[in-house]
């Protein structure tokens, strides 16, 4: 198998790297790349944008408008939630209202005695 690394320096013939800095170093000296980068950024300042332009002067307005939809959106899922758990309390309360209970399952009064003096004591306020 073939070992594909590249050659270290000390291998390298002088006229391969002298090719090699004349092929990667910038065409115009040092400052070729910052001044790359000006002309690249004043020539996108220069360019109309057409409807893009104008969606900038919008920006603010619309996050604005975004936030009061967002907050109107939960107030209404807010009162909503609670009108809906309103209701379903109502007709739980309505559903349980009281019933009478046959006349063998109500509770008679046991006879005044000494057992019942004792529970008035225990669990008097």
């Amino acid at each position: 198998m073939t070992d594909h690394r590249f050659a270290s320096r000390d291998r390298l013939e002088e006229p391969v790297i002298h090719a090699l800095r004349e092929v990667l170093s910038p065409p115009g000296g040092e400052g070729y790349w910052t001044e790359l980068e000006d002309s690249i950024m004043a020539r996108l300042d220069s360019v109309d944008l057409g409807w893009w332009g104008e969606l900038t002067h919008w920006a603010r307005p619309a996050l604005i408008a975004a936030a009061v939809l967002i907050m109107t959106a939960t107030a209404a899922l807010v009162h909503t939630s609670q009108a809906e758990s309103n209701a379903m309390y109502e007709s739980v309360v309505a559903a349980s209202a009281p019933m009478s209970l046959p006349e063998e399952l109500t509770v008679r009064p046991i006879a005044q005695g000494e057992r019942e003096a004792t529970l008035r004591f225990l669990f008097a306020p």
